[in-house]
């Protein structure tokens, strides 16, 4: 009987109020108040750790509350902006960099720092058994030099290179191109390749379904073609935890264009879908 009389003692009078629904079940015994008055400063002590206890919560709570609120408002709010000397806004944030094309006899101005770099990148790619010709990178921050021979460079700063030029009409927004291809990283390694899945790609231009720079690239192709695309940061992939890249970098894609559809919309009753051919 005492047992069940003292689970009613509580470090925190609040939840003595709880308990009194079922403080009818028994009847308080005289030891109970012999006990109480045997600890005078129980309940003052216990209304201490209490009153700290809801402070603290507080704390936390008006704390996760104002970093809520301010990461809320940094999400929500437009890219700020700098006015740089000539009075031109500059956004201010992490920039995307500049990729430069150079050749391999200019390579061999570079500084020592920078072709110790080249030749630590050369190393790993040959490591990687990257493919014939592929261009070497010497990334300086987010800068970087791109040496290679035989590349053009668009009025966008992409960059690339035609194997073969193919035949035929070039594709354009809203027609299908079918194609292989595999992506590499700086180091060359393998990012993602059609050769895995064991078909060919296929997917429609213009509707935002592939990274920028690759999408400009195979625009101008004819199919047939192969093509080496340089995607310069600028026009590279958004980066972050929720995508496939972590790192604002070039990336290299071996491109060979398939075949070029023409898409139209078939209406069968209620139903309707889009029919490439």
């Amino acid at each position: 009987k005492m047992s069940l009389q003292s689970s009613y003692l509580s470090d925190c009078p609040l939840r003595t109020r709880c308990a009194r629904p079922f403080a009818s079940r028994f009847r308080p015994a005289p030891s109970f108040v012999v006990l109480a008055r045997a600890r005078p400063d129980t309940t003052a002590q216990a209304s201490s750790k209490c009153a700290d206890r809801s402070s603290e919560l507080v704390t936390r709570r008006h704390l996760l509350a104002t970093l809520g609120s301010a990461y809320l408002g940094l999400a929500l709010s437009p890219p700020s902006s700098a006015v740089a000397a000539d009075g031109v806004p500059a956004p201010i944030g992490p920039p995307e960099g500049n990729a430069i094309l150079i050749s391999t006899a200019d390579a061999e101005v570079l500084t020592s720092q920078e072709k110790l770099v080249l030749n630590i990148n050369r190393r790993i790619q040959a490591q990687n058994r990257v493919p014939g010709e592929f261009p070497g990178f010497v990334r300086e921050g987010f800068d970087v030099k791109v040496v290679g021979d035989g590349y053009t460079v668009a009025s966008s700063g992409l960059i690339f290179k035609d194997f073969e030029v193919g035949s035929g009409a070039q594709p354009t927004d809203g027609q299908e191109v079918v194609f292989n291809y595999t992506g590499y990283n700086e180091s060359g390694s393998v990012i993602d390749t059609s050769f895995r899945q064991g078909r060919p790609a296929q997917t429609r231009l213009g509707v935002g379904g592939m990274i920028p720079g690759f999408e400009e690239g195979i625009k101008t192709m004819k199919p047939g073609g192969k093509r080496r695309i340089i995607v310069p940061p600028a026009l590279g992939p958004p980066v972050g935890p929720s995508t496939f890249f972590s790192a604002k970098q070039c990336e290299v894609f071996d491109v060979e264009l398939i075949a070029v559809r023409t898409c139209a919309r078939r209406q069968v009753m209620m139903f309707s879908d889009l029919v490439c051919e």
